[in-house]
């Protein structure tokens, strides 16, 4: 492995490992949580079985979207390109049920099991950083049926102190100094990590979606004073 894969690796698994002690009971974190939740339960008609419906979890790192949905009743796979994070996700997986799956592939060099069979898909913040978001997108629409729903999160702007200015204007000191729990690893590991960040303003960001063949039906500003963009998706 070259040695600067090497490092990015090595990054990704540290920042991985430490992330549930980060966003754990940490309220902006737990409110995305239930937004995704919420925007998967419009995306089936209310008389199907939630064991009926199939998410697929992009990039899903150590499986808290996916535990989350899981535990919703969802059939959920969750894929990501590193495989110790994947490692980490089965183990916190392990005592649940039969309804969800971690398999450690990049849905945009690999091949997707079941792919074309999947209602909704779940991408939270893979766009900013991933090397290829052209075929990330298209394998993302191959991996649903037609017409089916996908909920794609990205970074609008870098995190730093301008956003703990900015946590404080809106919502006080004490929210903004509680928001450096978040803050201050993912300052420290986007000072680290030599990929691409990808910053999208909300039309490049739908622009972006159309390209790739999703139609935008809601989009929405979130997290940490509308850090994050949220786009609820059609796939065309």
């Amino acid at each position: 492995m070259p040695f600067r894969e090497a490092l990015e690796h090595m990054i990704a698994v540290t920042y991985g490992v430490t992330y549930d002690a980060v966003v754990t009971h940490f309220p902006p974190y737990e409110a995305m949580l239930e937004e995704i939740v919420a925007f998967v339960a419009r995306s089936v008609p209310e008389s199907t079985a939630p064991r009926a419906t199939r998410v697929l979890d992009v990039a899903c790192g150590i499986g808290n979207v996916s535990l989350r949905l899981a535990q919703e009743g969802y059939s959920v796979v969750g894929i990501d390109g590193v495989k110790h994070l994947v490692e980490i996700a089965r183990e916190k997986s392990s005592p649940r049920g039969t309804n969800l799956t971690f398999q450690h592939l990049d849905i945009a060099r690999d091949p997707v099991p079941g792919a074309g069979n999947f209602d909704v898909l779940v991408s939270m913040h893979t766009l900013y950083w991933h090397p290829n978001p052209t075929a990330l997108l298209d394998a993302c629409r191959r991996a649903l049926k037609p017409g089916g729903r996908a909920i794609f999160l990205t970074y609008e702007r870098p995190a730093g102190l301008a956003t703990f200015r900015e946590v404080q204007t809106a919502e006080g000191l004490g929210a903004a100094v509680r928001s450096l729990r978040w803050l201050l690893p993912t300052m420290t590991f986007e000072f680290f990590r030599e990929s691409e960040h990808r910053y999208l303003s909300a039309t490049e960001f739908h622009e972006t979606l159309g390209r790739g063949g999703f139609e935008v039906l809601e989009a929405r500003q979130t997290f940490l004073s509308g850090l994050s963009r949220l786009a609820w998706c059609r796939a065309k």
